[in-house]
């Protein structure tokens, strides 16, 4: 049974970096396609996007990358990361974790290799980040603080902008987070 969890599969994978089309051929062979078995990556890691891979400009989709983090049986996190026309530098469009992989440090390993990638690949270029989710702010902001540092790349990070659950202890971290972005980088519109 090809999607049967066992202990091994859940806590053994590794992370690459990886072209649109070589992200293509892995989900091909983690998820084949038949008529009775037409699997959403969607349903399982909240912010995949098959929008992320369509074309752009040569620049944008030269530089696309998906860092992955893959086991035998599924596409366990990846980190979206291209030059963005629009907005005319280099940025992370997403990362998430596939649901049934939370909690064991997928997102921090993913990080580090995105971090590793872009010192090599954009020494001298500014990394830019879209906004954080009240649990990205939580829980991986301090990594990414630290990865910067580690692998001496620029980042310009934005405040929480994606809130699901509007409790009070949300709504301040959403306040916090904005005046310290604001004080750290002055204007975040970009």
């Amino acid at each position: 049974m090809k999607y049967l969890k066992t202990f091994e599969s859940l806590n053994t994978y590794q992370v690459e970096v990886l072209t649109s089309s070589q992200f293509q051929n892995l989900y091909n062979e983690i998820y084949p396609y038949s008529w009775d078995n037409v699997f959403s990556l969607k349903n399982k890691i909240h912010y995949f996007s098959w929008d992320n891979f369509l074309s752009g400009s040569d620049k944008h989709n030269k530089s696309l990358r998906s860092i992955t983090a893959y086991n035998r049986i599924d596409i366990i996190g990846i980190c979206i990361i291209a030059y963005w026309d629009g907005n005319d530098h280099y940025s992370i469009s997403y990362l998430s974790t596939n649901e049934d992989y939370m909690d064991k440090g997928v997102s921090k390993r993913i990080l580090d290799e995105t971090f590793k990638y872009f010192s090599k690949t954009y020494p001298n270029e500014t990394l830019y980040f879209s906004g954080y989710s009240i649990d990205g702010w939580k829980y991986l902001r301090k990594t990414i603080l630290e990865l910067s540092n580690k692998y001496h790349v620029k980042i310009r990070e934005k405040a929480i902008e994606y809130v699901t659950d509007w409790s009070d202890d949300n709504r301040e971290l959403f306040n916090l987070s904005r005046e310290i972005i604001k004080k750290k980088y002055g204007n975040t519109d970009y």
